[in-house]
């Protein structure tokens, strides 16, 4: 068999099994496809509102953490404005 033959043929069989899988998917899926959408948008809305609580969560650490490091600034020039 020359080698474009070849080719042609595990290209044939990639298509077919391509094509059994989806028609396999298909038949045993648990849910019609309007069904199974509903559910893609209700599990991205939900997953986007945890992103978003600790997006806030993150944000609220930062300003802490900022704060924190403005004040011991804060107090180093102090005392250095004091000793001089």
């Amino acid at each position: 068999m020359s080698r474009t033959k070849a080719v042609i043929a595990l290209g044939g069989v990639t298509l077919i099994a391509g094509a059994a899988g989806c028609a396999l998917g298909m038949l045993s899926a648990p849910a019609s496809g309007a069904e199974l959408r509903r559910r893609l948008a209700w599990r991205a809305e939900e997953e986007w509102k945890g992103l978003s609580r600790a997006g806030r969560a993150c944000m609220i650490r930062a300003v802490s953490l900022a704060r924190e490091e403005l004040k011991r600034r804060q107090a180093q020039v102090r005392a250095t404005l004091d000793a001089g």
